[in-house]
């Protein structure tokens, strides 16, 4: 009896299919690759208020000059760190004048603070209504008046206050952490 030699033939890929297969498999690893060079390329780096020659710093009656954008991502990247911790804050929630314009109020950066802070206030809960920036305070130190940079018309008003945290790394000030909350501002006959 003569063996078929059908039984003996081993599997036979052709070369077309090989070729798709290689491709294929040269196309996941491309992609693969990409796709970490484009995570890599987005990370962001730490935010520094200092990137450039503007500085927040200690002055008297000084504003703190600084690039809206630059600011705003600032906040947005300590925003984020407040998972790393909390801020001690010592206030009075609500804050009186008889102007709209320069107010009596209590915030104090808490003793029990490691970090400088400085504080913004907004009219409104988006944060895009700044009406407030102060200069750094140091732990321990605060306010018991302070001008708006415009004034609030009479009666009351919710203001968002948010409180930024600022270390000094090698001549650099980092944002490190920031909380928000809500203050009543009272305008009238007090």
């Amino acid at each position: 009896m003569e063996q078929s030699s059908d039984t003996n033939k081993k599997p036979h890929i052709s070369s077309g299919l090989l070729i798709a297969i290689v491709v294929a498999v040269a196309a996941i690893v491309i992609a693969v690759i990409l796709g970490v060079a484009l995570v890599l390329a987005n990370r962001e780096e730490p935010v520094s208020v200092s990137s450039g020659p503007v500085s927040i710093g200690y002055a008297a009656e000084a504003k703190v000059l600084l690039d809206q954008n630059e600011l705003q991502a600032a906040m947005d990247e300590a925003m984020e760190n407040t998972k790393n911790g909390n801020i001690g804050l010592k206030y009075k929630n609500n804050a009186y004048s008889s102007d709209g314009l320069n107010f009596e109020c209590y915030i104090a950066n808490s003793s029990a603070n490691k970090f400088d802070m400085f504080l913004t206030i907004f009219t409104d809960a988006a944060m895009t209504d700044q009406i407030f920036i102060s200069e750094l305070v140091p732990p321990g130190s605060g306010f018991e008046n302070i001008t708006l940079d415009r004034e609030l018309g009479l009666g009351d008003h919710t203001v968002y206050v948010v409180l930024t945290q600022v270390e000094t790394e090698e001549d650099e000030q980092v944002i490190k952490r920031q909380v928000a909350h809500t203050m009543e501002f009272h305008v009238g006959k007090y």
